[in-house]
């Protein structure tokens, strides 16, 4: 990989509180994330913190895995694309 863009993408100390900031600006996100942190403290206090702790670490690598392959799908898909116009 380039080092320029790994810098700008990898190494970038700064991508992560642009982030947030670009998180804080839209207010679905913002209602989601409340709704979200409502439900959980209510599970927690049903189920206990145990179970809970591990069925968020399981869900958390759940969505984490389902990103990370819907953006390989779209790599491949836009390989695909480009090879059809070369």
């Amino acid at each position: 990989m380039n080092d320029a863009i790994k810098m700008l993408f990898l190494d970038n100390p700064e991508i992560d509180e642009a982030i947030k900031e670009f998180y804080s600006q839209d207010p679905e996100y913002l209602k989601i994330k409340q709704e979200f942190y409502e439900t959980a403290h209510a599970m927690k206090r049903i189920v206990g913190y145990d179970l809970y702790d591990q069925f968020e670490q399981r869900f958390a690598i759940y969505v984490a895995r389902s990103c990370e392959l819907y953006y390989l799908f779209g790599l491949g898909l836009r390989q695909e694309v480009l090879a059809a116009f070369l």
